[in-house]
């Protein structure tokens, strides 16, 4: 099974796909019209090269709504557990 279709499949069972394309970056070209993930995450650290500590996530429109907005005012996280509501500074 090609990967595009492993994506489509997924998303027919009604599941929504995160793409970890931090590493793939880089040093390809990242094609969304060909690969059509719900979310894509990227390395800011892994594609040039400084310790930035930031990154970036990739929705498409349709799937914002899932999205909550979560503030920590607390400065830098250690861990966030989505799935658990969990976090660890």
């Amino acid at each position: 099974m090609r990967f595009s279709e492993t994506i489509s499949l997924a998303q027919s069972k009604g599941w929504e796909v995160l793409l970890d394309a931090a590493a793939f970056v880089p040093t390809n070209g990242l094609d969304l019209s060909r690969w059509r993930p719900d979310f894509v995450d990227l390395s800011f650290y892994k594609m040039f090269g400084l310790p930035t500590g930031v990154g970036a996530l990739l929705v498409r429109k349709d799937k914002i709504p899932l999205l909550r907005r979560t503030v920590f005012f607390r400065g830098p996280m250690e861990y966030v557990g989505v799935g658990h509501q969990t976090r660890v500074r």
